[in-house]
């Protein structure tokens, strides 16, 4: 719905899955929905990341879908400012970054946007994905100023399972299903337990 008040619902499976994802969960106080999943499950090298996000304490936010630079940078997914922190979030769903300096670029756009509030950037990604373009960006120069960091669809559909709300996020959590989001958790077979988050070597 929300990519397509945007005129974006043709344009690519990522607008769709941007705007039914956090169309939803800007419905949520903050306190409730994104700072949980966030808390638990976003990954960063840089330790003022989990620090920034305790530090929000408002409820109320609204998300920009789709804020455009006015300098000539490009857009970006979506964006919001809480408590002087402002938090951009590039989405990727079936395909990668649009340049090698597409976040480079997103940094620029925080930076006009945030003259003196903290800035992350928030990728949003299937797990090989999101870690290999963090890895190939978490030590550019543009990241001394804003911090980096990701989250996978994977974790965010966990963490969906523990926000208590009436209706549980069924519709949406039905939604990530539907495009292979789930994680490996474990099986047991003839009493051997094999645990999903555990390491193993078969060799």
């Amino acid at each position: 719905m929300i990519a397509e008040i945007h005129h974006k619902v043709f344009s690519n499976l990522e607008d769709e899955l941007t705007g039914n994802f956090f169309g939803i969960m800007r419905y949520i106080p903050f306190q409730r929905g994104l700072k949980q999943i966030y808390m638990k499950y976003i990954h960063s090298l840089d330790e003022s990341v989990h620090g920034l996000i305790r530090s929000i304490q408002t409820n109320d936010f609204d998300i920009e879908f789709w804020k455009r630079s006015e300098l000539g940078y490009g857009e970006i997914d979506a964006y919001m400012e809480l408590d002087g922190v402002g938090i951009g979030i590039e989405v990727k769903y079936q395909s990668g970054l649009s340049g090698e300096n597409q976040l480079e670029r997103e940094v620029s756009m925080l930076s006009e946007w945030c003259k003196s509030e903290e800035k992350i950037l928030i990728l949003v990604a299937v797990e090989s994905d999101a870690r290999e373009i963090y890895q190939r960006n978490y030590r550019k120069e543009c990241f001394a100023d804003v911090h980096l960091a990701y989250i996978t669809w994977q974790d965010i559909l966990s963490g969906l399972d523990e926000i208590k709300t009436v209706n549980q996020f069924e519709d949406l959590k039905g939604l990530l299903r539907e495009k292979g989001f789930m994680s490996f958790e474990g099986f047991r077979d003839n009493g051997l337990i094999i645990d999903g988050g555990a390491f193993y070597d078969f060799g």
